[in-house]
């Protein structure tokens, strides 16, 4: 596995309105955040993450998002936020957003890695298998089976366990 030489910037102190939480809430689903994985835009103007937490019946879900100045929104943004020290964002869901969908395939594809938090360790990191170009299909819930080619995995630093989180479906 390569590893990913890329740190996502965060900004631990700003205040977001809406949360990441009330969103992740509202359009996933998501009872309780327990993390997430980044992945970093080349050009440095996309943020890319994907939120984990448990829905109602306790499962890991997973919400990928994108975050962009609200003057560069995609097409079918879900909400802005009020961010405190990046301004307003437009929000979308990572899987209509070109730049999010080429970065993921890319990590599968050359078998890098997630990025690293500017504020430290985190509990979930992201890997790809390799594998042949393709759409990628993130799956709503983390679903622990064995690697295959072709996929984007989560390990969850704290159990060990290993979840299959995307895969490259072919065209």
């Amino acid at each position: 596995m390569a590893a990913m030489t890329k740190v996502a910037k965060l900004h631990p102190n700003a205040t977001l309105s809406p949360t990441k939480a009330e969103i992740a809430a509202k359009y996933a689903h998501i009872d309780e955040v327990i993390g997430g994985y980044r992945a970093v835009d080349p050009d440095d103007e996309v943020g890319i993450e994907v939120i984990l937490g448990h829905n109602y019946s306790g499962n890991i879900v997973q919400f990928p998002v994108t975050y962009r100045a609200a003057d560069n929104a995609t097409e079918n943004p879900i909400c802005t936020m009020d961010h405190s020290v990046l301004g307003e964002r437009s929000v979308a869901n990572a899987q209509d957003d070109p730049v999010a969908v080429q970065e993921w395939a890319r990590i599968i594809q050359d078998e890098d890695t997630s990025a690293e938090y500017s504020t430290g360790p985190q509990r979930f990191h992201a890997y790809g298998t390799g594998g042949l170009p393709g759409e990628i299909d993130f799956l709503p819930t983390l679903t622990a089976t064995p690697p295959e080619p072709g996929q984007l995995r989560v390990v969850d630093s704290e159990t060990g366990t290993d979840y299959l989180a995307a895969r490259i479906t072919r065209l």
